[in-house]
Order: structure tokens, then C-alpha cells, then sequence
């Protein structure tokens, strides 16, 4: 039974992570520069450091893109 849980937990985990890196690779490639300007400027090393972190706090960045895509549109 502990093995069970134990199983599904890490796979829910495993899900979360790969969803968040592919919101990652469509954050860097579409989102970044709408929601920071300064961003426009970076390099392509600075961008790919972000993508850990990204990948682990994704559901925020998608709050902030999705808030920042509608405040554009008003």
C-alpha cells in the first residue's frame, strides 16, 4: 500500500515537471518578452538558466502570462 502511494506521488510529480518544462520552452519562446520587456535583451545562456526554475514554479509564470495577455488586450 505504501508502495502504491509512494508510486503515485512520484509520478504526479514527474507529470507536474513535465508540464512544466514544456510550458518552459513556450514561455521562452512566445511569453518571456511580452511579460518583460528587458528580457528582449538577454542571451540565450540567461534564458536557458531560468528553465529549472521555471520548470518547478510554472503555474505562476502562467498567472502572470495570462494576466499580462489581458491587460494588453484592454
Amino acid at each position: 500500500m505504501k508502495e502504491t502511494i509512494a508510486l503515485i506521488l512520484i509520478n504526479i510529480a514527474g507529470l507536474y515537471l513535465v508540464l512544466g518544462f514544456a510550458f518552459s520552452v513556450l514561455f521562452l519562446w512566445k511569453g518571456l518578452n511580452q511579460v518583460d520587456e528587458g528580457a528582449k535583451e538577454t542571451t540565450l545562456f540567461f534564458k536557458l538558466l531560468l528553465v529549472p526554475g521555471m520548470c518547478v514554479f510554472w503555474i505562476f509564470f502562467v498567472r502572470k502570462w495570462w494576466i499580462q495577455s489581458r491587460n494588453k488586450e484592454m
